[in-house]
């Protein structure tokens, strides 16, 4: 599909997505770029590395499409950068977790460029980070949320559409707004509940864990995600975050009201409700 793809960023995304490029033949040529030399060297012979640039803007340079993987905070940075070095008709995305604050600098950053931003968010992921933990399967089968503002085109939407779906996910379109709201729900309070339960368990008696079994394994896997990264997810989403919160925080109370009260119909309908929805999800 492309002549030559960059890839940003060399984390658990970046380098999955470098991997499953090469795995389904998007691009003739991938170009690598990370902050860490040790990660460059580490990529450079690997079939799925084609090119390694230790200068962000050289790295841009003769691609048709550059992928950004870096953490939500930097995002921005990098594309206020790379925009004079791009190609007439590039594509830029990237794969960050929220999209709105991204979204509106990005269309500062490109109002004068020959060049086009469309921002991306594949829910594709893991508990673990880092390159080490790397797999060209990491996208298949999930969903990547193509986030278009007023000002792009829809013949560029149609190639990031096609991009997504080559690397064999499935594909959904939303404004960054309603993106950023769905995500706070559905992403972001599950991770922030999974890490309060786990804090609030950490300073009892070590010797309690015998007693956990495979259900608190599973509410708490996701914890273990990159704490910094997850930092700067809540922050840039806190507004719909905060919506989110209170919304469980009314459930909580109903939950702890119906003890209190002795309550055992209360408390089933709670039960009933949230049993319905993870059956249907």
């Amino acid at each position: 599909m492309f002549n030559q793809i960059t890839v940003i960023g060399l984390g658990l995304l970046g380098a999955s997505l470098a991997m499953g490029i090469r795995r389904h033949g998007i691009a003739k040529t991938i170009k690598l770029w990370a902050r860490r030399k040790d990660t460059l060297e580490a990529c450079r012979n690997h079939d799925w590395c084609s090119q390694c640039e230790e200068d962000i803007t050289k790295s841009v340079v003769g691609s048709n499409l550059v992928v950004i993987c870096t953490p939500v905070e930097s995002i921005p940075e990098f594309l206020d950068t790379i925009v004079p070095f791009l190609e007439d008709n590039t594509i830029v995305t990237d794969v960050g977790s929220v999209k709105g604050d991204i979204c509106e600098k990005a269309e500062v950053a490109f109002a004068n460029a020959s060049s086009y931003f469309m921002g991306s968010h594949p829910m594709a992921g893991s508990e673990k980070s880092g390159m080490k933990y790397a797999t060209d399967k990491l996208f298949d089968d999930k969903t990547c949320v193509i986030t278009p503002t007023s000002t792009n085109k829809e013949k560029i939407h149609k190639q990031l559409e096609k991009f997504w779906q080559l690397m064999h996910m499935d594909v959904i379109t939303v404004s960054p707004q309603e993106h950023d709201e769905a995500v706070a729900y559905f992403s972001h309070l599950p991770h922030l509940i999974s890490s309060s339960l786990a804090k609030t368990l950490h300073s009892k008696p070590n010797n309690w864990k015998k007693v956990s079994g495979n259900g608190l394994r599973d509410t708490t896997r996701i914890a273990e995600g990159d704490p910094g990264l997850w930092e700067q997810i809540c922050f840039m989403n806190r507004k719909n975050l905060i919506y989110a919160i209170e919304e469980l925080e009314l459930t909580i109370e109903q939950v702890k009201k119906s003890l209190i009260e002795n309550n055992k119909d209360e408390l089933l309908s709670v039960l009933n409700k949230g049993s319905e929805f993870r059956k249907g999800l």
